[in-house]
């Protein structure tokens, strides 16, 4: 029986278990299927590794636009009234070259290795500030609302300028954006709340530009609100989107991947003795992490020419959903890939995707795992769970959104 329908059911994909057998199945049975449903224009579903990560090396052949997340048809329909294009506000994954190259290029030398390299104290500080936090709390919290939704909060919006007073609003709106299909996370049950969402981030970010313009400083705000792009100053849509896109998976990833690896590490308590014993491990830890939640759950590109999967043929004008945890558990390209291990050579893992369109936080992602994990891990004496973990009903951007714990930290 054909599974790829569930491929959009927030209760399927909002539970590790269910997701991932999804996934296996469809690796095996249907690794080219069809989607078609009433309520969605028709796609392709690609759930292995292979094929996945030759999509992403031709950005030429698999564009991102006019399609880059799966969405309701009336929803594409809401969106493009409102701004004119099926994808809403357009934000860096959204948009193909020469435009992706040049505004990539405004906050390219921010995201490089070196500068993100010397915001190390400031995310070590802030790192120390949550464990801290960890141990005020008495020995048990729920380590996902208490902890890891808010470190990666402080460490973005610090880089962008947001004030610390501003963050609890900052998290509603991803939480709404992100888990809009969530009954406990989205605004409510209309499509119209969903665009409600993106423009009350719309007016904030607004505001910012117009401040940074009066006002520059040192933040990537300044950055963004003054830049130019081709001898031009950059469109106002162009940077709201940007600031968006920047400020929601600037954390919102980042605090799956904290929450998603720390439950790993108790799944797997040798790994997290291994840690303890040899921290010089922990970046390699951080980017297994990242491999084991893929906080991203998908992507989509639209064919320019006929191409053809597996002898299925996808015609040109036809879209393709591309699923990164899918193809981080594909054992055709990643050996014993359903145990967590910390030590793993994870160069072919697709989480923050392939060629062209791969993250451009990468590297600050990377960074703000690892500092925590080497604030937490010395101190900790023993942790177990005190609850059953729950996970974000979402089909785009999800991870677990109740983690409680008891541990005991010195």
């Amino acid at each position: 029986m054909k599974r790829v329908h569930e491929i959009v059911n927030p209760v399927v994909m909002g539970n590790e278990e269910s997701m991932y057998e999804l996934f296996a199945h469809l690796r095996d049975e249907e690794p080219v299927a069809y989607f078609d449903h009433p309520d969605f224009e028709p796609f392709w579903v690609l759930t292995r590794h292979q094929d996945i990560k030759h999509v992403s090396q031709k950005n030429d052949v698999f564009i991102n636009n006019p399609r880059t997340i799966i969405v309701q048809r009336a929803f594409e329909q809401m969106l493009l009234e409102q701004f004119g294009t099926r994808n809403g506000l357009e934000t860096l994954i959204h948009m193909d070259n020469p435009k992706h190259r040049e505004l990539r290029g405004v906050t390219r030398e921010w995201f490089k290795p070196s500068p993100i390299g010397r915001l190390t104290p400031m995310i070590e500080s802030i790192a120390k500030e949550h464990v801290d936090k960890m141990q005020a709390l008495g020995g048990t919290c729920d380590f996902v609302s208490d902890i890891s939704l808010h470190y990666p909060l402080r460490v973005i919006m610090s880089i962008i300028g947001v004030e610390p007073e501003e963050e609890g609003m900052m998290l509603k709106l991803t939480q709404e954006l992100f888990g809009s299909e969530d009954p406990e996370q989205g605004r409510g049950g209309d499509l119209s709340d969903r665009m409600s969402v993106l423009m009350d981030f719309f007016a904030y970010f607004k505001n910012v530009v117009e401040d940074r313009k009066k006002n520059p400083s040192d933040d990537l705000a300044s950055v963004l609100a003054n830049a130019m792009v081709g001898g031009k100053p950059m469109e106002e849509l162009d940077q709201i989107s940007y600031f968006i896109i920047t400020a929601t998976a600037g954390h919102d990833t980042t605090s799956a991947t904290i929450g998603g690896g720390l439950k790993a590490l108790m799944e797997f308590p040798d790994q997290l003795r291994k840690l303890q014993e040899d921290p010089s491990l922990l970046k390699s830890a951080a980017k297994e992490m990242i491999r084991w939640v893929s906080p991203v759950r998908h992507m989509m590109r639209t064919c320019t020419e006929d191409v053809e999967f597996h002898g299925q043929k996808v015609r040109s004008g036809e879209s393709l959903a591309l699923w990164y945890p899918s193809a981080n558990r594909d054992a055709r390209a990643i050996a014993n890939p359903d145990s967590f291990d910390v030590t793993r050579d994870n160069r072919e893992q697709l989480a923050f995707g392939y060629g062209g369109h791969m993250c451009l936080g990468q590297h600050l992602a990377v960074l703000e795992v690892e500092c925590f994990f080497r604030e937490l891990l010395p101190r900790l004496e023993s942790i177990e769970l005190a609850g059953d973990p729950q996970w974000v009903r979402a089909v785009f951007v999800g991870g677990l959104k109740s983690l409680p714990v008891r541990y005991k930290l010195n």
